[in-house]
């Protein structure tokens, strides 16, 4: 049986503006409600048919929840129960919160909300709850079912850590999805990570155990982290430690998702800002080939390091993210696009002193980018990129861009930037270009509209680039939006008119429509 740790109990979780199911309030379990006997009734240890069955339990002394209604549900926990007929419900309560239906989940919640009060009498057997949880984890679809397992694993965790922890490696030493998801649970909560990383520690220095994760590389990782725990190494010692080995240079996609979400945790925590700094070359240089989830986590952590940085750090921060967001702008993940480009404009204000003059060049980069998302399907990127896009032409001091984008006067500003800064239209026109392969519709419609706009404002454009830029378009006669496939064509034939050389033209026109 586990003993209650010393401190007292604290609210283990609280999903901000989540929605939930309508329940009553759970009662303790140790209050027995007690009605009184209507004429014709016996009491339960006298009942003729079953005198060995108490409500809930079936001929076999098994416990089924449906058996009880919702009101019985919250009384259950009064009768005399051994540690491990609870056990037994818990179990069951666990498998009732992937049900279909609503009021069986609701039962579920109900039961584990109550259990978590005090887990010293039923917790028990430690593993046997944890393969329950890693069995049922991903088949609970509800926000308030995965609140309640949640709850659930953040007690245990906070009872037994050392139990928890290593249950957890023996059940998924790789590390599946399901594994993945109550990691990310047992380190979401900042007293509780301090536990789960001790036992990581003491797991990975145990001889008797090789390892922790799947290879000595993730191991590795555990490190870093938890030094970081530890108030006495200060920030040049840490980064002195680290820089030594390189742990999260090349980390698998699973260990970079539980690191971010570790970091994330523990950038809760003042003045650890500094002290994570030599952390984000490798966090940054992991950005482009992470997977969506891992891309969040980088992008949230990176913005909680830059609020909480010193005016200086935090300017060195921005420069460096401003060379790293502008690929994500173009992310398959729309949340990854919108907070990178909203990250951008927050790096944008982290700006002082000599730092300005780099941003500066960084910045023109990705007007166009922004210009072209503010067309994007998903009406939150576009109106990030708006706002983005508004921020940089405040900050590059162009009063018409930003009249434009203020005013949302769209069709405007892709001329807008070609009279600006005609020095840079070349370099908008090729910039272009890629987003004629892009999966949206409206980015490749504006992308060609854009494309049709400049090669009018460049009047000398070689016969090479010409060809460069009708061999990209070329392809989209065949698109499967008419209007997308229309415009490339008229603009592909107003290029080829502006081929001088005769003979060169037509030689090319029966090499493309051959």
């Amino acid at each position: 049986m586990a003993e209650r740790p010393p401190s007292s109990p604290r609210v283990a979780w609280e999903e901000v503006a989540a929605p939930r199911e309508t329940r009553s309030p759970a009662e303790p379990y140790a209050v027995t409600m007690v009605q009184p006997l209507q004429m014709g009734e016996t009491l339960p240890e006298e009942n003729p048919e079953h005198p060995e069955l108490e409500p809930g339990w079936d001929s076999e002394g098994s416990c089924s929840l449906s058996s009880l209604d919702s009101s019985e549900s919250t009384t259950v926990f009064g009768l005399h129960l051994e540690p491990s007929q609870v056990t037994d419900i818990v179990l069951i309560a666990i498998e009732a919160l992937t049900a279909d239906d609503i009021s069986d989940r609701q039962m579920g919640s109900n039961i584990l909300d109550m259990v978590v009060l005090d887990p010293g009498y039923w917790l028990t057997d430690v593993p046997k709850f944890m393969r329950y949880i890693h069995k049922n984890v991903e088949c609970i679809c509800t926000e308030p079912a995965r609140h309640s397992l949640d709850s659930l694993l953040l007690r245990m965790t906070e009872w037994c850590p050392r139990e928890v922890v290593r249950s957890l490696l023996k059940i998924s030493p790789t590390c599946d999805s399901a594994a993945l998801a109550m990691w990310e649970v047992m380190i979401s909560v900042p007293w509780i990570l301090w536990s789960v990383l001790t036992e990581l520690l003491s797991v990975l220095q145990d001889q008797r155990v090789r390892k922790v994760f799947s290879c000595a590389t993730e191991d590795a990782c555990i490190y870093p982290l938890a030094l970081l725990l530890y108030t006495d190494i200060d920030a040049e010692e840490f980064a002195a430690l680290y820089r030594a080995q390189r742990y999260l240079r090349r980390p698998s996609s699973v260990m970079l998702s539980l690191v971010l979400s570790v970091l994330i945790t523990l950038s809760k925590k003042p003045k650890m800002a500094t002290k994570m700094q030599v952390l984000l070359p490798d966090i940054m240089e992991n950005l482009q080939d992470a997977n969506a989830d891992a891309k969040m986590k980088a992008l949230v952590f990176l913005r909680s390091m830059m609020g909480d940085a010193k005016t200086e750090e935090a300017s060195l921060i921005a420069v460096q993210l401003a060379e790293k967001l502008p690929p994500l702008f173009d992310d398959d993940s729309s949340q990854v696009r919108e907070l990178s480009i909203s990250l951008f404009k927050d790096v944008m204000k982290a700006v002082v002193g000599i730092n300005k003059k780099k941003m500066k060049k960084r910045v023109q980069r990705v007007l166009l980018p922004l210009f072209l998302h503010m067309s994007d399907e998903i009406e939150s990127v576009a109106q990030a990129s708006r706002d983005t896009l508004l921020a940089c032409a405040e900050f590059l001091g162009w009063r018409k861009l930003s009249h434009l984008a203020k005013t949302n006067q769209t069709h405007l500003i892709g001329e807008s930037l070609l009279v600006h800064d005609r020095s840079r239209a070349e370099d908008y026109l090729f910039q272009s270009l890629q987003y004629l392969r892009n999966a949206q519709a409206t980015l490749r419609e504006v992308a060609v509209r854009f494309i049709g706009l400049a090669v009018q404002h460049l009047r000398n454009l070689s016969q090479t680039k010409v060809w460069n830029v009708c061999n990209a378009l070329l392809p989209l006669r065949r698109d499967t939006e008419r209007l997308v496939s229309s415009l490339a064509a008229q603009t592909v034939f107003k290029l080829t008119k502006r081929v001088r050389t005769r003979g060169w033209s037509l030689r090319w026109l029966c090499c493309c429509l051959g």
